[in-house]
Parts: C-alpha cells; sequence; structure tokens
C-alpha cells in the first residue's frame, strides 16, 4: 500500500473529509487530496502532524522498517570498506571541476544566453500548467490570453484566487453565525463568486491561520465553460451530449433565479460533500451557468431523488414523465392568493407577460375579500404592518390603473382590517386613484356589489379626506368633474355622485364633514 492510500484510509477511519483534515493540519483540501493521490508527499512538519492527528507513530504511518542493529565493525574492515568509495569520489570531483572549468572557456553560442527553467533543469520537461480536479469549474481565457479557471472549494490564494478577475461592483460583505467566518459575494462582470473567509481563533502555540472557499459561481456570458464545454449559448442538445442520463430535468422555478428560463437541468456529485451545477434553458440554448455546493440540501438534486412532480430523471436523452405525479392542490384562501401574487411580482425575475398580467389581476380583484390583519401574518417581516405597508405603497406606486383596477381599489376601502393606521394608508390609494382618472372614479361608483358596508360612500370620504394633501392635483380633478358635468356626459345617477364628491372634497378643504350626505339621493 502507497503512502497516500495510508493516508486517505487513515482519514476515512476518521470520518472527516479532505478539507476537515487540511483544516485541522492548516493546509489546502487540494494539497490533501495531491497526497491521496501521490502527486505530491507531505515533507517532514506534515508527515508528523499527519501522524499525530490519526494517533500514529510516523513510520507506521510511512511503514519505514526498523533497521536491525548490528556489531560495530572494527577499525581494519571500516578501512577497506571506505577506501573504494573514497576513490570513487575524488574521481567524480575531479571531473566536475574539468567539466566546469572547460564550459567557462567555451563562447556562448545561444541567442539569448538564458538559463533553462528550472523546472527543465531537473525534470527535463516543462511542468504542465494547473487544471480542476472536479467538474465543478469554470474556464475561460484572461486578459493576457492565458487559460484560467475558478473551482468550488477551498483555494490556495485569496480573492481573486490567482486570475485575473476584477470587481465591477462593491463586494458584498455579510457577517455569519460562526464569528471567524464572513460570506463575501463578488461581481466581477462576467462571472458572478460567492465564498467563505475563515480564520481560525488564534491559539497560544500557533499563529491565526486564514483561509477562503468557493462555494457558488455563476455567469450568463458566453466563453466562460465547464470542463466538458458547456458554456451560456451552448445547444440544449450539447448540453445533453455531455451530461447524458446524470441530468435531472426541473420545471421552471418560481422564485428568483439567475437568469429567465423555460427550464433548467441539474447535475450533481460528491466531491468533499454534494455540488451541483445549474443549466438554466431558453429556448433550447443554455442562457446561464450555477454550480453551488449543496451543503444542507445534499444529494436533492440527483436522479434518484426525482418526485415526478417538480424534478424528473433522464432517460435516453430525454425527461422521463412516465411516473409524473399532480401536485397536492391545498385550498387557498382570497389573502393568501394576494399574498402569493404580490411576491411573485416583486420577487421573480422569471415571469412571462402572462404571468405578470394575471398575478396584477388577482391582486386587484381579490383586494374587497383581503383581511389584512391575515396578510401581515403571512409575511416574514419581523412587524405584520411591514407587509401590509409593502403592499399598500405597491399599489400607489403603478404608473396606470385600468378602469377595473379602479373599480376594485374603490370596493377595497371596506375590507377586513382596513382600520386605524391602514385606513390612512388607503385613503392615499384612493385619492390617487382618484386624480389619475376622476371620471370613471365616478362612474365607478354607480356598479353594484355585494358588500355588507357602503364602500361608495368609503372610497368618496377616503377620496376627499387625503386628496386635500394635494392641492394643484385637487384642483386639476375638480376641474375635471365640472366640466364632465357641465357639459352632459355623465347619466343621472352618475350626476349625483359627481356633486356629492365635489361636496365632499369642498368639505375635506374646511376641515369639516359634519353633517353630510352619505349618499346622491340625500343631496337637496
Amino acid at each position: 500500500m502507497s503512502l497516500g492510500e495510508r493516508i486517505g484510509q487513515y482519514r476515512r477511519s476518521l470520518g472527516v473529509s479532505q478539507e476537515e483534515l487540511g483544516a485541522r493540519l492548516g493546509v489546502s483540501r487540494q494539497a490533501v487530496s495531491k497526497w491521496e493521490t501521490n502527486a505530491a508527499t507531505p515533507d517532514m512538519t506534515n508527515l508528523i502532524a499527519l501522524a499525530k492527528e490519526f494517533g500514529v507513530s510516523v513510520a507506521e504511518l510511512t511503514e519505514t522498517p526498523e533497521q536491525p542493529k548490528e556489531e560495530k565493525p572494527s577499525r581494519e574492515n571500516l578501512r577497506l570498506f571506505l577506501f573504494p568509495i573514497l576513490i570513487v569520489l575524488l574521481t567524480l570531483v575531479l571531473f566536475s571541476a574539468g567539466s566546469i572549468l572547460w564550459s567557462n572557456f567555451q563562447p556562448d553560442t545561444s541567442p539569448s544566453a538564458a538559463p533553462p527553467p528550472k523546472d527543465a533543469v531537473s525534470t527535463g520537461m516543462a511542468v504542465p500548467s494547473p487544471v480542476p480536479t472536479t467538474d465543478f469549474a469554470l474556464i475561460w481565457t484572461g486578459s493576457n490570453g492565458d487559460e484560467e479557471f475558478l473551482e468550488l472549494g477551498t483555494q490556495e490564494d485569496f480573492f481573486p484566487f490567482g486570475t485575473s478577475l476584477e470587481l465591477t461592483a462593491p463586494e458584498e460583505v455579510l457577517d455569519t453565525d460562526f464569528g471567524s467566518m464572513t460570506a463575501h459575494r463578488a461581481d466581477c462582470g462576467a462571472v458572478f463568486i460567492e465564498y467563505s473567509c475563515i480564520e481560525d481563533t488564534p491559539e497560544p502555540e500557533g499563529a491565526t491561520r486564514k483561509w477562503e472557499n468557493i462555494d457558488a459561481l455563476s455567469t450568463i456570458v458566453p466563453g466562460y465553460a465547464t470542463p466538458r464545454g458547456i458554456t451560456s449559448g451552448s445547444s440544449e442538445a450539447d448540453l445533453l451530449a455531455a451530461y447524458g442520463d446524470e441530468l435531472v430535468y426541473c420545471l421552471k422555478e418560481e422564485g428568483y433565479t439567475l437568469v429567465p428560463h423555460d427550464c433548467f437541468y441539474a447535475w450533481s456529485a460528491f466531491a468533499d460533500g454534494y455540488s451541483t451545477i445549474f443549466f438554466f434553458v431558453e429556448r433550447g440554448n443554455v442562457s446561464g451557468i450555477r454550480m453551488e455546493r449543496m451543503y444542507d440540501l445534499g444529494d436533492y438534486y440527483t436522479p434518484d431523488n426525482s418526485d415526478n412532480i417538480y424534478r424528473f430523471p433522464m432517460k435516453n436523452g430525454e425527461p422521463d414523465f412516465s411516473l409524473r405525479e399532480e401536485p397536492e392542490q391545498e385550498e387557498v384562501s382570497d389573502t393568501r392568493r394576494v399574498y402569493i401574487a404580490f411576491n411573485q411580482l416583486v420577487t421573480n425575475n422569471n415571469l412571462t407577460a402572462e404571468e405578470r398580467y394575471a398575478y396584477r389581476r388577482d391582486i386587484f380583484t381579490l383586494l374587497p375579500n383581503t383581511d389584512w390583519t391575515g396578510f401581515g401574518q403571512m409575511g416574514t417581516a419581523e412587524y405584520p404592518s411591514d407587509s401590509i405597508f409593502a403592499l399598500m405603497d405597491w399599489l400607489q406606486r403603478q404608473d396606470t390603473y385600468t378602469e377595473s383596477e379602479i373599480f376594485w381599489i374603490q370596493a377595497g376601502s371596506v375590507a377586513k382590517g382596513i382600520d386605524g393606521a391602514y385606513a390612512e394608508s388607503y385613503d392615499g390609494l384612493l385619492s390617487r386613484v382618484f386624480f389619475y382618472d376622476p371620471v370613471n372614479f365616478i362612474r365607478n361608483l354607480t356598479h353594484d356589489l355585494d358588500s355588507e358596508e357602503d364602500w361608495r360612500f368609503h372610497s368618496v370620504l377616503g377620496a376627499a379626506f387625503d386628496g386635500v394633501w394635494y392641492p394643484q392635483e385637487l384642483a386639476a380633478a375638480r376641474e375635471t368633474l365640472n366640466t364632465t358635468l357641465s357639459s352632459g356626459m355623465f347619466t343621472p345617477e352618475e350626476s349625483g355622485w359627481c356633486r356629492l364628491m365635489l361636496l365632499y372634497l369642498e368639505a375635506a378643504e374646511r376641515d369639516n364633514f359634519g353633517g353630510l350626505p352619505h349618499s346622491p339621493s340625500e343631496l337637496p
């Protein structure tokens, strides 16, 4: 058994990974990997440290046999033994000295007279450039024309890890639950790098150790390829040919993703823990690549873990849908539907125009049925009001409103939970849509809607109550209503609501709503 095989055997018996063993010794995971594959040999300091970690002697680790004791040779035997050796050594020294003197007197006929590289002197051949040791790497041609790459895992150097990459935006640094580790997000234009910096707590007997691990690599730029030659712009057929049935076919994700896509493929393998490459595919071509160490998710994206609902195994180069199952349909309340639609619109960059339209429609049409207190409880914010005011703000910041959307906002003025500070915020929304389209705001008040409370009166009162804070917009809206009313473009019912609206706008300016009618039928 070789030394590398023994190191690997002892490490596995301890139940530790190459990365953890390297961390204990103060070396990289790549160094441990080279020892175990006999690509390199640990020096004496590392041998001693390895033996200490494994609880064995250096002799046991290296399987060095103990030398048998021999009798001390006599002076005569020693002289007879050493004399021939001295003669040979003297001859070699004289020959080397003569060779050096001869070469110094020879003319220099080489073009540059430069000595050969040290590697060439010692090995007789050039040392090959470093190459990735796993499939979880991105390879590209650097600015100097040389091939460069980054690979997931522990790095020999610190950011930018020996490459010519440069930041194109300020690096984001986040604290973690581990006091000695920080999480870093580095945008280098073509490549986005997520890495962690770990620093050991100083120990009395040793210096602080510090190293960095690349946790994820992402790119949407052509020319940054995996070791199997797949890059953004590669065809789906090339991807399937390169990775075959080891891929897992995944339906389009609903949350935030690297790039818009129709579906994506995942390829996982164990390399000191499971890592996964995600190939996002749009219209038959790879539109983005992301690779990351999975940590808690482990082997989630492997063929054996296909759920046949969202993830499917491959068979003969095609997704195998033969065991497809439909997801369980849970009963979703109207408030929950509003929450889902709102979160999709503000967080999901991978929505089609049809999907955005459908989610926007859900929000507006379900406003009258929304339980605003329940909506706040669905969020992840520390305070429920944060989620409520976020939706209120989103509703007010829309560039345009359709006639139908204005109607559902008006009808939502009496929804459950609209009181106190929430009512004031909703009044701001009512005045916003009133100023946007005063005429249709009035016409909507003639529509019927099954409601226990008078939403018409509440929408008029709310719009007037908040609108007084915007005198220029209020003046323009009043002029529009008076012009439309005098031109006869309103029906008799619409004219009644228009006069009531104008009455409330005047009351708002006087800050006195006392004794006002609640409907056009009460007007004089």
